[in-house]
């Protein structure tokens, strides 16, 4: 009698790092929609306006890069570069986006990202969108936390929603989500109401046109790595058509009695898309923080009738401490949203002005 033959043993198809270029655009679009539970016609609008008009794009940057497994897209990790500016120079970042790897291949998603990180040869890298998982992946490449990314501070105008998430997220009871979501939660701003004094929603000056940023004082040589502001990247990032809630404008500052960049957009948050956040992406020149409660109060005269509450991010401490004895709320999150990767000291200066502009992170 014959011994029984083992059975071979089944190999996992082999995963192959491949480097992403405009034809796989389609491809890339549909992976990311079934990650992310949109729509393929949603993101790919979204990329070709992320990767393919982005001002900042050189012939030879690459798209991204994928994990490929048996001819199929598992893994992708994308590149949108950027351009930001000390004193008078110039520096291109490449930044990340769009770090997906499917379920059966998580464990491959170290290698794709080691795939990007080898960037940091010939330029520094950021990343302002990252989880928990990411950011373990940037931590361990060597990467630094960009400042205040581990937070954003919340400031309520309306409880109703906000309370809703809060029970929804805690209970995950029907019942007690509806009753959340009643008059029960206007208590809620009875006991911790945002003390904003309003300021005329006038103090915001509307901005139609790139060329109308491009007119305000902010050219000046930078004391503080930061966002190069030039007319190519405010028309692709605010006047593009892309994000109809965006909006631009100039304050006048009683600190330099000049006017100042402010921009914003709108997005819905909530298991429901119930929230609808005001997002503040930019206020530059750097401002102090009474400077920024005037701001947050003409915000809230302008939209304060239409948003249930404004969002900051990046905040300094001294802005936040001010920021919360006011009434916003602390939201910390799991981890560093944003990092930075400067293996080969390409940078002038690590000192850094971030805003929630940069990257994708509230694109």
């Amino acid at each position: 009698m014959s011994a029984r033959t083992p059975a071979p043993e089944q190999q996992s198809p082999r995963a192959d790092l491949v480097t992403l270029a405009e034809k796989d655009l389609g491809e890339t679009s549909c992976f990311i929609a079934g990650q992310s539970g949109r729509t393929r016609e949603s993101v790919e609008q979204h990329l070709r306006w992320l990767l393919l008009e982005n001002p900042a794009l050189r012939a030879d940057d690459p798209l991204g890069f994928g994990l490929r497994v048996s001819d199929k897209l598992a893994g992708c990790i994308l590149c949108v570069p950027q351009a930001f500016c000390f004193e008078s120079n110039r520096i291109l970042l490449m930044g990340s986006s769009s770090f997906y790897v499917a379920e059966p291949h998580r464990g491959q998603g170290g290698r794709l990202f080691l795939k990007f990180s080898r960037l940091t040869n010939q330029q520094p890298l950021f990343g302002t969108s990252a989880n928990a998982e990411a950011a373990a992946l940037w931590k361990a490449a060597g990467a630094s936390p960009i400042p205040y990314s581990d937070r954003e501070l919340f400031g309520v105008l309306r409880w109703p929603p906000v309370f809703e998430e809060f029970i929804h997220r805690r209970y995950a009871s029907p019942f007690l989500t509806r009753w959340a979501g009643g008059s029960v939660s206007n208590l809620a701003g009875l006991l911790k109401p945002l003390k904003i004094d309003t300021v005329e929603s006038g103090a915001l000056r509307p901005l139609t046109s790139a060329e109308q940023v491009e007119d305000l004082p902010i050219h000046n040589p930078a004391s503080k790595l930061t966002a190069m502001r030039e007319l190519p990247y405010i028309r692709w990032r605010y006047f593009s058509g892309r994000d109809a809630s965006a909006c631009a404008f100039a304050f006048r500052s009683r600190q330099s009695d000049q006017e100042i960049l402010v921009t914003v957009n709108q997005r819905e948050r909530g298991y429901r898309g119930q929230i609808n956040t005001l997002n503040v992406l930019d206020v530059y020149p750097e401002s102090s923080p009474q400077e920024w409660l005037r701001i947050i109060g003409a915000l809230i005269a302008r939209y304060g009738k239409t948003v249930d509450a404004i969002v900051l991010r990046n905040q300094s401490p001294d802005h936040e401490k001010l920021f919360c004895s006011r009434g916003f709320q602390q939201r910390t999150f799991d981890a560093p949203t944003g990092w930075l990767l400067d293996k080969a000291n390409l940078l002038p200066t690590h000192d850094w002005y971030p805003v929630p502009a940069d990257g994708d992170g509230l694109v």
